[in-house]
């Protein structure tokens, strides 16, 4: 069932943001951005020839406001990669519609795992690495419609698939991230002992 995904995380991401978080600004801020994507996944806007999803639009926005306070990333090299991975994800979809028998396994986990790893390894800040993946997946999915529109009419941009391959890839970033922040902890821990011993 498309869909799913997304309201199951975005609902744990809310329940973590609200009673799990710190108190601060950054808390309040996600808590609202989360609640009113997931009030917002219902309705639509008509632009032209497509009806495209409010939530694609409060994503796309999100990821250019963290692609913009990344001011440490150059602009050019930003481009490229969210260029990059605008293009890998409307060519798989576009792959799939060509030759579907290729796709043994759901490809919404296909899709959101590769352009999660993707944002991994190419954005150097948490911050860039989810701008990179909402930016990407919001953009490849305009591309993809725009392309399917020459063919067909009334298309609706910014499916439930897209919202759960949007969801899926951030909570992929999201738990690279928590891994990373374990890892450290046991490494300054283990590191303790030993300047203990040779001090």
């Amino acid at each position: 069932m498309e869909g799913i995904y997304f309201y199951w995380i975005m609902w744990l991401a809310w329940i973590v943001t609200t009673f799990l978080m710190k108190k601060n600004k950054l808390r309040v801020k996600l808590s609202i951005f989360l609640m009113i994507t997931i009030l917002l996944s219902k309705y639509y806007v008509i632009v032209g020839d497509y009806t495209i999803r409010v939530s694609l639009f409060l994503f796309l926005f999100l990821g250019y406001y963290l692609a913009v306070k990344q001011k440490q990333q150059k602009s050019l090299s930003l481009l490229i990669m969210t260029l990059t991975l605008t293009f890998a994800y409307s060519g798989i979809l576009l792959f799939r519609v060509y030759d579907p028998v290729w796709f043994f396994i759901d490809y919404r986990l296909l899709v959101s795992v590769l352009i999660g790893v993707l944002a991994i390894y190419l954005g150097k800040q948490p911050i860039h690495r989810f701008a990179l993946c909402m930016i990407s997946i919001c953009q490849g999915e305009f591309l993809y419609w725009m392309i399917l529109g020459k063919f067909y009419d009334g298309l609706t941009i910014g499916t439930s698939a897209c919202l759960d391959m949007l969801v899926i890839g951030c909570l992929i970033i999201f738990l690279w991230m928590v891994t990373e922040h374990i890892i450290t902890i046991l490494e300054h821990t283990l590191q303790k002992p030993a300047k203990e011993k040779q001090g």
